[in-house]
C-alpha cells in the first residue's frame, strides 16, 4: 500500500516538473522589457514611449524600460528592433517614420515586417520660429524665403521623418524656397531654433508647448491639423490658409520583432488596451497636447496598410520617390 501511494506521488511530481516549463514559458513577462525609442531624449516620440511604457508596468508589473536608439531619422532604432529577439523582450515606439524610411529605402523592411501591437497616439504638427524673429505669419516667412532662397532653414526630426515630408509639402505647396534641415530628433532641433542656429522648424505640437505662453521662446505660425488645436487655439491651421495636401501630424504606435510568439502577443494587446485608459497616461495626452488614437487587431493593421499607401503617394507627389 505504502509503495502504491510512494508511486503516485512520484508520478505527480514527474508530471508537475513537465508540465513546469510549458507554464514557465507562458508567463510574460517574467523580466524587465526594453522599449526602444528611436529618436532621441525629449521629443514627442520620447515622451509618449515614457508615459506608455509606464502604463503599461502598471498593467503588467515588471519594469518597461526605455532605451533612446537615435539617428538616421529613426533608421537606426527601427532597425536595432527589427533584428531583436522576437521573445517579447524588446518591443518599439514606431510611427511614420517608419512607413516614410522603409519606402525611401533608408531601412531594408516595411512596416508590416514587425509585429504591430497598437496605435497610442497623434501629435499635431506646428511651424515655429523665435518669439523675436520678424515673421509674424506664415505668409511672411514663406514670401521671406522666395526673395532669399535657401537663406531660409527649417528643421526637422531627421531625414525621411514625417516632419521631413511635411517640410517637403509645404515647400511645394507654397512655393517656398525653404533650406530644410534634418535633426537626430526633435528635440535637437527646438534646440537649434532657440539657439538661432535654424530660422525655424516644423515640430510635433508637444515639443513646443513647454515655450509656449506667456512667457513664450517660440512663436507658433501654422498648426497642420484639420482644426484648431485646444492648446493653441489662436494659431491658424494650414486648411484655413487655403493650403492642403500636408501631412497633419505625427502617430505613435507599439510594435515589437516579427513573429513574436501568439500569446505574448496577446498579453500585450491586453495590457495595452487596458493602460490606454490608465488615468495617468489619459492626463499626460491631455496636459502635452496629444490626441488618444487607441487601435489594436485588425483596424491597426488595416491602418498601416493604409499609411504605406497614402505616404507612397505623398513621396511620389513631392519628388522623393520615382
Amino acid at each position: 500500500m505504502r509503495r502504491h501511494a510512494l508511486g503516485s506521488v512520484t508520478a505527480v511530481m514527474l508530471a508537475v516538473l513537465l508540465v513546469l516549463p510549458a507554464w514557465a514559458q507562458e508567463r510574460y513577462p517574467a523580466k524587465p522589457v526594453s522599449v526602444i525609442v528611436p529618436m532621441s531624449p525629449g521629443g514627442g516620440t520620447d515622451m509618449v514611449g515614457r508615459a506608455f511604457s509606464e502604463a503599461l508596468k502598471n498593467q503588467l508589473g515588471q519594469s518597461f524600460v526605455v532605451e533612446n536608439v537615435a539617428g538616421a531619422g529613426s533608421a537606426i532604432g527601427t532597425t536595432k528592433l527589427h533584428g531583436s529577439k522576437a521573445d517579447g523582450y524588446t518591443l518599439g515606439i514606431v510611427g511614420g517614420f517608419l512607413v516614410s524610411t522603409s519606402l525611401q529605402g533608408q531601412v531594408k523592411f516595411s512596416a508590416t515586417d514587425l509585429t504591430q501591437i497598437a496605435r497610442l497616439s497623434q501629435d499635431t504638427f506646428v511651424l515655429s520660429v523665435l518669439a523675436d524673429s520678424p515673421w509674424k505669419t506664415l505668409g511672411d516667412f514663406v514670401e521671406a524665403s522666395k526673395k532669399d532662397p535657401g537663406k531660409i532653414s527649417v528643421g526637422t526630426a531627421g531625414a525621411g521623418a514625417f516632419t521631413h515630408l511635411a517640410a517637403e509639402a509645404l515647400s511645394q505647396k507654397t512655393g517656398a524656397k525653404f533650406n530644410i534641415i534634418h535633426f537626430s530628433g526633435g528635440a535637437k532641433e527646438i534646440t537649434a531654433v532657440l539657439g538661432g542656429h535654424v530660422s525655424g522648424g516644423i515640430f510635433s505640437q508637444s515639443e513646443v508647448l513647454p515655450h509656449s505662453g506667456a512667457q513664450a521662446k517660440l512663436r507658433t505660425l501654422a498648426t497642420f491639423g484639420e482644426k484648431r488645436t485646444d492648446k493653441l487655439p489662436e494659431i491658424p491651421t494650414l486648411k484655413e490658409l487655403g493650403i492642403v495636401g500636408v501631412p497633419s501630424g505625427a502617430w505613435q504606435a507599439l510594435a515589437a520583432p516579427k513573429a513574436i510568439p501568439d500569446s505574448v502577443k496577446q498579453s500585450l494587446v491586453e495590457a495595452a488596451t487596458k493602460a490606454s485608459q490608465d488615468p495617468a497616461w489619459l492626463e499626460f495626452l491631455s496636459k502635452n497636447g496629444f490626441t488618444s488614437l487607441f487601435q489594436a487587431g485588425p483596424a491597426h493593421d488595416a491602418f498601416i496598410r493604409q499609411e504605406i499607401e497614402e505616404t507612397g503617394t505623398l513621396l511620389k507627389v513631392i519628388g522623393v520617390l520615382k
